[in-house]
């Protein structure tokens, strides 16, 4: 009867273990999709500006961007409350 039983969990655990693999794939499938998704959303945030290669290097090598100083900003004032805390 013990032996059934372990049998049994057995069985289980290898259940388990291929639902968990199949999940493993599904979430990395997943992940790939988010990445693709939000690089389509930054070329087409890109491609909206209509600017040629060199006025877009020129911006990226300048920090032109849009909020990032307001960002940069509100990051290290938040870093400084939290160290407060």
């Amino acid at each position: 009867m013990a032996k059934n039983k372990i049998s049994r969990i057995d069985q289980e655990i290898a259940k388990v273990r291929e639902k968990i693999e199949e999940y493993q794939d599904k979430l990395k499938t997943l992940e790939a999709q988010k990445t693709e998704a939000e690089n389509l959303e930054i070329v087409q945030m890109v491609r909206a500006l209509r600017l040629t290669p060199a006025q877009l290097k020129a911006m990226l090598s300048d920090n032109m961007l849009p909020g990032m100083d307001a960002a940069s900003t509100d990051y290290t004032e938040q870093e400084e409350i939290d160290h407060e805390e």
